[in-house]
């Protein structure tokens, strides 16, 4: 009887991580763009989102786009400088320091829309990125914020599994996506 009970939780064991695995593989999600009080450009990934958020902030979408975490620097996708090199005006430009993770992406988001008395925000992330970042921020949310979630493309105009490092990519998402839904945002910081 015990060795029947071990067999059938292995078997859902197994079962629970095989539909995990399938699942992770699905990062197609992107919403159409309506207008909002902010366009959110996650830091990190390559010039693609900058890309996007402008091409929104242009489009109309949004009066003000938020740098989170701004980075001064040539090297990085995510300064003012390059924001403004794509069109955004500095006026238009809310930048932040302090975020070290999606996490307090979010955290940092929340609370500067709570401070400008802002509903709604596009946020503009990779392709990849898409479905922890949504996760995150509709965690966090307590039904005051309309969030919409777009994906750029890479900078050669791939989705991420077109990528050489696609497997690399795929592994990181997961196991930060899993270190998430466990609430352990200090380890992917």
């Amino acid at each position: 009887m015990k060795i029947r009970i071990i067999i059938i939780v292995v078997c859902i064991v197994l079962m629970l991580f095989v539909i995990s695995l399938i699942e992770s593989f699905n990062h197609n999600y992107s919403d159409d763009p309506v207008e909002s009080d902010l366009i959110v450009m996650l830091g990190g990934g390559d010039e693609a989102r900058m890309q996007k958020a402008a091409e929104l902030y242009q489009e109309g979408y949004a009066d003000h786009v938020l740098i989170t975490p701004v980075v001064e620097s040539d090297l990085l996708s995510q300064s003012s400088e390059l924001a403004m090199e794509y069109g955004i005006p500095e006026e238009a430009l809310i930048l932040e320091d302090e975020a070290v993770s999606t996490y307090t992406n979010a955290t940092i988001t929340i609370d500067i829309m709570e401070d400008r008395d802002m509903t709604s925000a596009l946020i503009v992330t990779s392709d990849y990125h898409v479905k922890r970042s949504k996760y995150i921020y509709d965690k966090l949310n307590d039904g005051s914020f309309d969030f919409r979630y777009i994906s750029s493309l890479s900078e050669q105009d791939r989705r991420w599994h077109e990528d050489d490092s696609a497997f690399y990519i795929w592994a990181n998402e997961y196991i930060k996506l899993w270190v998430y839904r466990m609430s352990i945002y200090w380890f992917s910081e």
